[in-house]
């Protein structure tokens, strides 16, 4: 199970536990978080120019703190 798996599962349980704790620096990557790569209106369409197939993919959050985006940039930069 996924990091972002347990998070969305016990998120109600985390915010009672500590709505003192948390930031709204906190509360806004955990959103982040959340919505990163997930077919909703943020979407990036590619377009086959040999033939007229297109698909949609959900864009990430690009957050910092983001365990799905944090890899592809440290891949990225490793790859450099």
């Amino acid at each position: 199970m996924k990091f972002i798996d347990i998070l969305r599962d016990h998120l109600d349980e985390f915010n009672q536990a500590f709505e003192q704790q948390i930031t709204t620096t906190m509360r806004q990557a955990i959103y982040a978080m959340l919505s990163c790569r997930t077919n909703t209106e943020r979407t990036c369409r590619w377009a086959c120019l040999s033939c007229t197939h297109t698909a949609d993919f959900p864009l990430s959050c690009g957050h910092r703190s983001c365990p799905q985006c944090l890899h592809n940039t440290t891949s990225d930069w490793l790859a450099k």
